[in-house]
């Protein structure tokens, strides 16, 4: 599988821009984004300025549109090739802050909140986001949202878990990245990883990108089988923050799902 190992600034600059970026201190997120810094080229999910035009809006963002691995992509109900590695993640509770970035809220940790060890290679927790509906699919259905734990390597390598959610349980692991979400600007939010993680450790791999722009390939994901259960109020409090945020799949070309399952440690 197709694996690039890619200069940290690349990476990190896009994946860590929010950390950076004014948050609202009001008790419900701002309609309205950030205001965008100097020299930043604006983009959105719509419009003239939404997925199908983003590799057209700026020279860094062409990979949106000329990549042949890029994601997201649907993925199968139960890939046929097997992994033999199992990543290990190992999970410390911690806080963090969140933080509007004018597409989503990040949940943005203070300290360890996790590591994935894999490939020989370590990848540490920058931040959790999120998408409404789904942005990868299952055999063509989107899920009610996704989570996305961006990691990110010394070498500026990302690794991206993917958690899908779906209206069920109202599910207490996530109510602190909720409540980030409906006040972004909030410190001290708890953050416990390994509890925001299904049970199920099935999960499908494979090489893509960024799904926000400048949309930098050589992105490894690793998209949970199973997907988490919210209620509806903590799927309404998601879409009142950002709704429609999610780009649509992206053409697979001759890249191959791979399925595996993980572990988790927690100290």
């Amino acid at each position: 599988m197709k694996k690039l190992a890619l200069p940290a600034a690349l990476l990190l600059a896009p994946l860590l821009a929010s950390c950076t970026t004014g948050a609202t201190t009001d008790d419900t997120a701002s309609t309205a984004p950030p205001p965008a810094a100097a020299g930043e080229v604006h983009w959105s999910y719509e419009g003239d300025e939404g997925p199908d035009e983003w590799g057209h809006l700026a020279d860094e963002f062409a990979e949106c549109e000329q990549g042949d691995a890029q994601s997201p992509i649907d993925l199968p109900e139960h890939a046929g090739q097997k992994l033999a590695q199992h990543p290990r993640i190992e999970s410390s509770p911690t806080v963090g802050e969140s933080v509007d970035t004018g597409h989503t809220v990040q949940l943005v940790p203070d300290g360890d909140a996790s590591r994935v060890e894999w490939k020989d290679e370590t990848f540490d927790l920058a931040q959790v986001h999120f998408h409404v509906p789904s942005e990868h699919t299952v055999e063509g259905e989107p899920a009610d949202a996704e989570f996305h734990f961006v990691h990110t390597a010394q070498d500026g390598q990302a690794l991206v878990l993917g958690v899908l959610a779906e209206e069920g349980d109202e599910n207490a692991a996530w109510q602190p990245f909720i409540d980030g979400a409906a006040a972004p600007g909030a410190t001290d939010l708890p953050i416990d990883v390994a509890a925001m993680l299904p049970e199920d450790p099935t999960f499908e791999e494979y090489a893509g990108s960024l799904t926000t722009p400048p949309c930098t390939e050589g992105v490894e994901w690793v998209v949970y089988h199973t997907p988490v259960e919210l209620s509806a109020d903590q799927i309404e409090a998601l879409e009142a923050a950002y709704a429609d945020n999610a780009r649509p799949v992206q053409p697979q070309g001759d890249r191959v799902a791979h399925e595996g399952t993980v572990r988790v440690v927690e100290h």
